[in-house]
């Protein structure tokens, strides 16, 4: 029979985790609430706790503790499983990997048989999000491995009663997300939504587009004019309106290192924008940030000095961060310096994008 936990306050519910990771730390099953539901969870390192969920014969997923850890088990996801999880995790979907993913990766740090029964699973791999689980994630010695329920499950007492191995549950907060996990089948770039849940098939798909990320100083003129040029340039390749880039695999934006946040593009880029049937005057300018870098496909930036300076603070992202010019050299800010300016301004961005154009995959 398991024992049931009811905290009432911040201190009760922080001895009630405490409760659960020596639970966990003792091989046993608990109980926790996530976003996505309550689910019953094992320590990935307990051989014994690990064979008694999957006693019941319900999916099994590793639950990293973080992204990164989900990426130190699975190095070899694919490029799409890879997007997938920048952009959707932490959150409700449960990306099955496959065994391939898993070479030179941290699996074999745990148990044979917790290997084995995973591998036998697809290899699911999920970062949980919700503030009980990521509290508990935060305090035990490695990550979680789930069983998931047919069904939502939205209380300790129900979660205890559908998995009997649970020797603990604790009732604290609401289930954020009752549509439950989506599941996503991967094989090398091809994916298959084999369980929908909050996250609908339409959200996976744009969430599998390509981003890209133009990057300037003030995000008021070379920027978002090379953002106008792409997509006009993208609408004619695709054969398609600019609404309909998202639906046809294409984010393109902008973005400035000392850029504020809701200024216009300049004039000048405007006037420039419109010449090539895109409208720039609803653009306002943001800045670089982490979450763009993190879901970023493409940074394209106008000089040398942009590029050194995202990537003294994000060495990891040298694979896509670019110069736009092909050829190494900088776009000259045209600020201040009139519309003949501008124009060669334009003139040199339209001839980088055309280059880079011939290198991208369009369908």
């Amino acid at each position: 029979m398991a024992e049931l936990l009811r905290p009432d306050n911040g201190d009760d519910l922080q001895d009630s985790v405490h409760q659960a990771v020596q639970r966990l730390a003792g091989g046993e099953v608990v109980g926790i609430v996530t976003d996505a539901g309550y689910l019953p969870l094992a320590l990935a390192t307990s051989q014994s706790a690990v064979e008694k969920l999957d006693e019941s014969n319900a999916p099994l997923v590793l639950m990293a503790r973080t992204t990164d850890e989900a990426f130190d088990f699975v190095p070899e996801l694919s490029r799409i499983g890879c997007k997938l999880a920048r952009r959707l995790w932490p959150g409700p979907i449960v990306l099955g990997a496959g065994e391939s993913a898993v070479q030179g990766g941290l699996l074999p740090s745990l148990p044979e048989s917790t290997r084995t029964t995973l591998l036998q699973h697809g290899m699911q791999v999920s970062v949980a999000s919700g503030e009980l689980i990521e509290q508990l994630g935060r305090l035990v010695s490695a990550p979680l491995v789930a069983a998931i329920p047919r069904q939502v499950v939205e209380s300790a007492d129900e979660i205890a009663s559908t998995f009997p191995c649970v020797s603990l549950a604790i009732q604290a907060g609401d289930v954020r997300f009752p549509d439950g996990l989506t599941f996503v089948s991967l094989a090398g770039e091809n994916w298959t939504v084999t369980r929908e849940g909050v996250v609908r098939k339409e959200t996976v798909q744009r969430m599998t587009a390509e981003v890209v990320i133009f990057v300037c100083t003030g995000n008021t003129c070379r920027s978002p004019l090379a953002e106008a040029l792409l997509r006009g340039k993208l609408t004619q390749r695709l054969q398609c309106s600019l609404d309909d880039l998202p639906e046809r695999g294409w984010y393109v934006s902008s973005a400035g290192l000392a850029a504020g946040y809701g200024s216009p593009a300049s004039p000048e880029s405007v006037q420039l924008a419109r010449e090539h049937g895109v409208d720039l005057t609803p653009h306002e300018s943001q800045p670089l940030t982490e979450r763009l870098l993190n879901h970023a496909d493409f940074v394209y930036t106008m000089t040398r000095g942009h590029r050194d300076a995202i990537l003294s603070r994000r060495p990891d992202l040298a694979h896509l961060v670019q110069l736009l010019a092909r050829d190494g050299s900088d776009v000259p800010d045209p600020i201040g310096s009139g519309f003949e300016e501008y124009q060669r301004c334009c003139q040199s961005i339209e001839k980088h994008l055309d280059e880079i154009l011939s290198q991208f995959s369009l369908s």
